[in-house]
């Protein structure tokens, strides 16, 4: 399972726009990605996300794939996100 992210060496500046893909390979398939934000769902489709970033710090990202047999987590994914 693997959570990639569009933030160039994990930093980006408020105002931008990131993506976050999240995939896994699972049988059966996986039915449900969920995207976190330091622990609390912040969005939940398709494995595929887009973030405008509107504040600093750092925040922790990971994704958790479901399907009927359970569910699984990916690495986290740290992003620093610094003023203009």
């Amino acid at each position: 399972m693997q959570l990639k992210t569009s933030a160039v060496d994990s930093t980006a500046c408020i105002g931008e726009f990131i993506s976050f893909n999240c995939s896994a390979d699972a049988v059966p398939f996986v039915t449900s990605y969920e995207l976190f934000e330091n622990d609390s769902v912040i969005m939940d489709t398709s494995g595929m996300w887009s973030r405008t970033l509107s504040s600093g710090g750092v925040f922790v990202y990971k994704c958790v794939a479901s399907n009927s047999l359970g569910s699984m987590e990916s690495e986290s994914v740290t992003v620093s996100v610094n003023g203009r």
